[in-house]
């Protein structure tokens, strides 16, 4: 597709015109001329495509496929260029005001859903910091309880002739500020749903993990005198930085979220996939952004907080396998990260399946290391208590002690998930067969058809020169 450059239509509205001046200072006094003239070209082309764009949205009511075409390149160049000029220039905060400003004439354009202004907000809304996302939704907010006191007589006379209904302009401004436009936060807030656990008390073995987790943080929190205490008797502290390393499916992540339940503590997560980025130095800037909110939120609700941080080798790898400067820049900011939040209100427990591959000063970092191993005799019979305590066709097997220990040893090597999976296909046997109650035959039939696989644990073990030491004692 030809895209026409020469445009002579002159736009009522368009780039932030005081923005792009600066741009262009900044860029001709640039040392690197080279780049200097190609982020030059790439924001005149920007600005010839947004041109174009403006004179395409005039002639239609509505979009078609000729004018996404044309939307598409603009959002990708755009984007492109926001990037580049946010790290390259990070003085002219270029991606917070070219934001305020698309943002602003799509408010004023009247919150049509189909304004293309609003796809370039959230286009740019990468590089939009905290800061001005909170100023914008603050601003909003007053001017909207302004505007309800203003028009509270006018509303309430014509409530009697009109249907009550949201006003348009309100609501979406309120839904493009709160979703839509929000900022990109690297962090989730965990939201226990009905599978979720409610403590240790849905947590199938892992005795000692449990032990150690309430000893050396429960304790902690909430019995603070004990724990003073402690600390002068034993030097006993809390462990601000905890990891969690094993096979998969081994309840690290489970574990975690049963922590938080008991705590009454909020837990976040760190979306490992959001933070990564192929643009230089951005996953740094995401790291670095991340743990600032999470240590901020302690800091504002003045209670502990965890963050979880799972596949932590993905970000935290071992800086000997790769060279690149972007990926020692990311390693050290993970460091001074975590570093930063020990001195916080923050709890940090990281989960990995590749423990070797961890960079050293990561795995140092970490006041406990655990190993959560595939569950042994007693945790197997835990998990198929617990799995069939729910069933009414599996109560008559819960009667026999020994066909549940029979079917516990046949379950030797399976993992946490890999046995609630095989549980479930045994009810499904029992179901298929006459709808009968669930007996060990089934469960020796779905271990032999499972597709589920034993791990090894001799991959998921660290060195012999890494030893576990105990949550909760720090010296």
């Amino acid at each position: 597709m030809k895209i026409t450059t020469n445009c002579t239509y002159k736009p009522n509205f368009g780039y932030d015109k005081q923005l792009n001046e600066e741009l262009k200072q900044s860029l001709s006094t640039f040392p690197d001329r080279q780049w200097s003239q190609t982020l030059s070209s790439m924001n005149s082309y920007c600005n010839k495509l947004e041109n174009n764009l403006i004179r395409e949205s005039k002639k239609r009511k509505k979009a078609d496929s000729k004018f996404q075409d044309y939307l598409d390149i603009f959002l990708s160049c755009k984007q492109m260029l926001a990037g580049f000029v946010s790290i390259t220039f990070d003085e002219l905060n270029y991606a917070d005001r070219e934001f305020t400003h698309y943002h602003d004439e799509f408010l004023k354009n009247g919150s049509k859903e189909n304004d293309w202004r609003k796809d370039a907000c959230e286009n740019l809304k990468d590089w939009l910091s905290p800061e001005l996302f909170k100023k914008l939704k603050d601003k909003h907010t007053q001017d909207e309880v302004a505007s309800t006191t203003k028009n509270t007589e006018s509303t309430t006379q014509s409530e009697n002739n009109t249907p009550k209904s949201d006003s348009p302009q309100a609501s979406s401004i309120t839904e493009t500020i709160s979703s839509k436009l929000s900022p990109k936060s690297f962090l989730e807030e965990f939201k226990p749903d009905c599978s979720a656990p409610k403590g240790f008390i849905d947590v199938a073995g892992m005795k000692d993990l449990k032990r150690d987790l309430r000893e050396g943080i429960i304790d902690f929190i909430q019995n603070p005198e004990q724990a003073k205490l402690d600390f002068e008797e034993y030097g006993k502290t809390v462990p601000n930085t905890i990891l969690l390393y094993g096979p998969p499916g081994c309840g690290k992540t489970y574990i975690t979220q049963a922590l938080a339940s008991e705590i009454g503590v909020p837990l976040y997560l760190l979306n490992i996939s959001k933070a990564g980025s192929h643009y230089i130095n951005m996953t740094s800037k995401n790291l670095k952004a991340a743990f600032v909110e999470a240590m901020t939120i302690a800091q504002e609700t003045d209670r502990p907080c965890l963050l979880f941080m799972d596949e932590i080798d993905s970000l935290g790898f071992d800086r000997n396998s790769r060279m690149e400067p972007d990926d020692l820049k990311q390693v050290s900011t993970m460091l001074q990260a975590i570093d930063s939040a020990k001195k916080s209100n923050v709890i940090i427990i990281g989960a990995t399946n590749k423990f070797n591959l961890l960079d050293p000063a990561i795995r140092r970092r970490f006041d406990s290391k655990v190993f959560v191993d595939v569950p042994d005799m007693d945790s197997r019979k835990d998990l198929l208590i617990k799995n069939l305590s729910s069933l009414t066709k599996g109560q008559e097997l819960l009667s026999t002690q020994d066909d549940i220990e029979t079917i516990a040893k046949k379950l030797d090597g399976f993992s946490n998930s890999s046995i609630c999976i095989i549980t479930k296909q045994a009810a499904l046997n029992a179901m298929r067969r006459n709808r009968s109650d669930i007996s060990v035959e089934d469960f020796i039939k779905a271990i032999e058809t499972t597709t589920e696989e034993k791990p090894d644990i001799n991959l998921y073990r660290p060195d012999s020169s890494q030893t576990k030491r105990k949550i909760g004692f720090g010296f």
